[in-house]
């Protein structure tokens, strides 16, 4: 199965989602990341919604720290991520959670989408 993405815009064009579902390969992962850097920057998302839903990875552990670190070069700092997933990928995005946050990113995970999408839009208390 094929990888699908889908851009969606909330928070009154605030905060990009990106949906994926399918098989997720490191080398998609890695390719994508400065690509979504461009599009943040491009226009001036606040917040980033990463949503694991439907999602398998076949990244190993070194793959997803590279996938991290091309994330950290492409996206603004200020960014606040949320990563959303399902049971069978918790552990992916706990790990990548983990790594942005000690790139110095503002980020959690969460399994439901609304609580995400707060975090993201800052809307949350925090």
């Amino acid at each position: 199965m094929s990888m699908t993405i889908t851009r969606t815009e909330h928070a009154n064009g605030r905060v990009l989602e990106i949906h994926m579902s399918g098989v997720n390969t490191a080398a998609q992962s890695l390719a994508n990341a400065p690509k979504l850097g461009e599009r943040v920057h491009e226009n001036g998302y606040t917040g980033l919604i990463m949503n694991y839903q439907g999602c398998r990875f076949d990244h190993t552990v070194g793959q997803f720290t590279k996938v991290a670190e091309a994330l950290d070069k492409s996206l603004p700092k200020q960014l606040r991520v949320a990563y959303v997933y399902e049971q069978s990928n918790l552990m992916h995005a706990a790990y990548i959670t983990r790594l942005m946050k000690s790139a110095g990113f503002v980020t959690r995970a969460f399994e439901d989408f609304d609580q995400a999408l707060l975090f993201a839009a800052n809307e949350d208390g925090e």
